[in-house]
Order: structure tokens, then sequence, then C-alpha cells
């Protein structure tokens, strides 16, 4: 979702890389890289320069946020936010885990507290239900909060672009990926 956050779209390749040689035997979805143009320029923002965090069609979309982060000119009105709605509506996942850079945590939204919890034993991550400071028209809040699913935002250091992150996460992203439905 945040092109400047480099080492996640790093850690679900790796991941889908092992799910190739061990699969789960069942149906996941992963998407490593939302935000391209971000990535590109190394930029949390997409080239419209919208953080499509801030862009998902919650009730509060708009609503209370940090001055940098913009969230359009209306809910869902980027491409890439747009196509990933349009997936989770095709799919209907009751379990869905993003994977975010900056903070060392387990947050959860919507019915994700054991999982997040779980998650954190694997992993050795804090579990936090608040980011610290609102978060209108974010995935979490439209999918978790909002639509009551199993949401898990995995936050890992930042700056931990070598093996760090995987080597700690490796086995809890796992763990959500064998997990029954």
């Amino acid at each position: 979702i945040h092109g400047d956050e480099a080492v996640t779209q790093l850690m679900l390749e790796r991941l889908a890389d092992e799910l190739i040689e061990r699969p789960p035997g069942r149906e996941t979805w992963i998407v490593p890289c939302l935000n391209p143009d971000g990535v590109i320029a190394g930029t949390r923002n997409n080239a419209n320069d919208i953080d499509l965090n801030r862009n998902f069609a919650s009730k509060c979309w708009g609503t209370q946020r940090r001055p940098s982060y913009h969230p359009g000119a209306a809910a869902e009105d980027q491409p890439e936010s747009q196509a990933l709605a349009g997936l989770i509506a095709r799919i209907t996942p009751r379990r869905i885990i993003t994977v975010h850079a900056t903070y060392r945590m387990v947050n959860w939204d919507g019915t994700g507290e054991q999982l997040a919890k779980d998650m954190a034993e694997r992993c050795g991550y804090p579990v936090e239900h608040d980011m610290g400071y609102p978060t209108p028209g974010s995935f979490g809040t439209k999918y978790g909060v909002e639509q009551n699913l199993e949401v898990i935002t995995l936050e890992v250091p930042y700056l931990t672009i070598d093996e760090r992150a995987w080597t700690e996460c490796r086995s809890a992203l796992r763990w959500c990926v064998d997990l029954p439905d």
C-alpha cells in the first residue's frame, strides 16, 4: 500500500515463493505491491500523491487525518484502491493480513484479536489494537472495523531491509496461511 515500505513487498514475495514450494492446501491470495508508482519513486503515496491507506470507503473517510495523509478527492477514487476493493469483493475473504513498515507490532481490527495474539507469539512483536492516531479511510477501518472481518496489520521495523523482518515474521505469516477458514 505504501511505496516507501519496500521491506513489506520483499517479505510477501518470499512468502509467495514459499507457498509455491509448499502450498497451503486452500486458496490464498497475495498482493505484494499495491502501489508500484510509489515503490518506483520511493514515496508513501501513489503517483497522484494520495495515501492509498486513507483512500478506502469507510464511514470516517477524510476526517481527522494527519495533514500529510492525503485521502484523495473521494473515497476509492484511486485505481489501486479500486482494484483491491474489487478483488476483496470478488473473493470475499474472512481473514486479511496486511504488512506495513515503521512500527514493530501486530495490530488488529474487526474479529482479529485472537489471531493477532497468536501471530505475536510466533514473531515476538507486541499486540496493539490502537495505532495511537486516527486512521480514517484506512484498509483496517473499512474491512475490520466496519465489515467485521479478521484484519491484521503486521508492522515491521521500517529500516529492516535485511533478513531480520522475514526471519522474525516468517513463522507468523506462514501460520496464518495454514490456518483453516
